[in-house]
């Protein structure tokens, strides 16, 4: 039965259902003057919204001595900027390998490829002095040669 067919016979189905349901309904004698009777109303009941009152908390005091020690902490700032790293790449399958890379610390994304490390370096210094930040320089064997590079 193609897609039409279906659709008729649920059709004719739900016609002769609705023809079964009348029928029954006059039987019992809920049709008025070819109308059905509507149906009773049930009553409502009220609902009744509670109101939550939230009770507020003592304030905790805390010693002279926690406060000092406290304020002495370094703010941590989420917002820092980040230091530009400078290393050579070592992944032996990358377009890339041997050359040096510079990155963003804590990103695995490579900002740009150079030839030498001295052009890294340079590119690398040209953005930590726009974005007010520094750079680490690496060694060959990815050891620290120089840090807080500005």
């Amino acid at each position: 039965m193609w897609f039409f067919g279906k659709k008729r016979a649920k059709k004719k189905a739900l016609q002769e259902e609705q023809l079964k349901m009348q029928q029954e309904s006059k039987k019992k004698g809920t049709f008025v003057g070819g109308k059905p009777a509507p149906a009773p109303v049930k009553a409502k009941k009220e609902v009744t919204v509670a109101k939550v009152v939230k009770k507020e908390e003592p304030v905790k005091v805390q010693p002279k001595e926690v406060k000092a020690a406290k304020a002495k902490e370094e703010p941590v700032d989420d917002k820092k900027n980040k230091k530009y790293h400078v290393s050579q790449n070592k992944d032996a399958r990358s377009d890339y390998y041997k050359k040096w890379r510079v990155r963003k610390e804590g990103s695995s994304k490579t900002i740009k490829y150079f030839e030498t490390q001295a052009e890294a370096i340079e590119y690398a210094q040209d953005l930590a002095d726009k974005n007010d930040s520094s750079i680490v320089i690496h060694k060959l064997d990815g050891s620290i040669r120089k840090q807080e590079y500005k």
